[in-house]
C-alpha cells in the first residue's frame, strides 16, 4: 500500500453506500448480497490498513462492543448438516463482550456462516462466526456500531505521522512498536 489516503477514501465512499443501503424499500436476496459484499469489502480494507501498518495506536485501539454466544453440545455446525445456530448456540444466555478491529475484520472476511437481522425496513444487526470459531462463538455485531468502528479507520485522522519499530528475531523483521497520529 503506497498511499494510504486513497483506501481511506474508498472506505469512505463504501461506508456511505452501507449506510444509505442499511434501510431498504423492499427486500430483495440482491440487496442482501451486496449489502454482505461491501461488508466484506469495508472489513478488507480495514484489515489491510491495519496490517500494513497505516493507522495510528489510537485507531488501532478501537474495539466493537458484539453479544456472543457459546457453542454447545458436541454436534458441529456445518454447511450441509442439520442445524441452525440455535441449535448448536446458547442463544438464550449470550455475554457481552468486545472484539478488536482485526477481530471483527477477521470474522467477516472468514465468515463461515452470516446471517443479517433486520427491524421493519433496516438490517440492525448479524450473526456471524468464521470458519476459525464457529465450534467455540457466534457473534451478534449491531450494523450502526459496526459503520462506527469502520468510520475510524476512513479518517484521515486515524493515518500515521511517526512510528517505532524493533527487530524481532523470531519474525526476522522488524516489529511495529508504536505510532503516532494527528488525531
Amino acid at each position: 500500500m503506497i498511499e494510504s489516503s486513497y483506501w481511506r477514501a474508498e472506505l469512505r465512499n463504501d461506508l456511505a453506500w452501507l449506510r444509505k443501503k442499511r434501510k431498504y424499500q423492499r427486500w430483495s436476496e440482491k440487496q442482501h448480497v451486496l449489502f454482505e459484499r461491501k461488508l466484506m469489502i469495508a472489513a478488507f480494507q480495514v484489515r489491510s490498513l491495519l496490517e500494513r501498518p497505516k493507522v495510528n495506536d489510537q485507531a488501532r485501539g478501537t474495539c466493537l462492543p458484539v453479544l456472543r454466544y457459546k457453542k454447545i453440545g458436541d454436534q458441529p455446525f456445518t454447511v450441509t448438516g442439520a442445524g441452525w445456530p440455535e441449535d448448536r448456540f446458547d442463544m438464550e444466555h449470550p455475554e457481552p463482550h468486545t472484539l478488536s478491529a482485526l477481530e471483527v475484520c477477521n470474522q467477516l472476511i472468514h465468515y463461515y456462516w452470516m446471517q443479517t437481522i433486520t427491524e421493519g425496513t433496516a438490517f440492525i444487526s448479524m450473526l456471524i462466526f468464521s470458519d476459525y470459531q464457529r465450534h467455540k462463538w457466534a457473534y451478534e455485531m449491531r450494523i450502526d456500531d459496526l459503520l462506527k468502528l469502520f468510520s475510524v479507520f476512513s479518517e484521515e485522522s486515524s493515518a500515521i505521522t511517526s512510528a517505532s519499530f524493533e527487530w524481532n528475531d523470531k519474525k526476522q523483521d522488524y516489529a511495529l512498536v508504536k505510532t503516532n497520529g494527528s488525531a
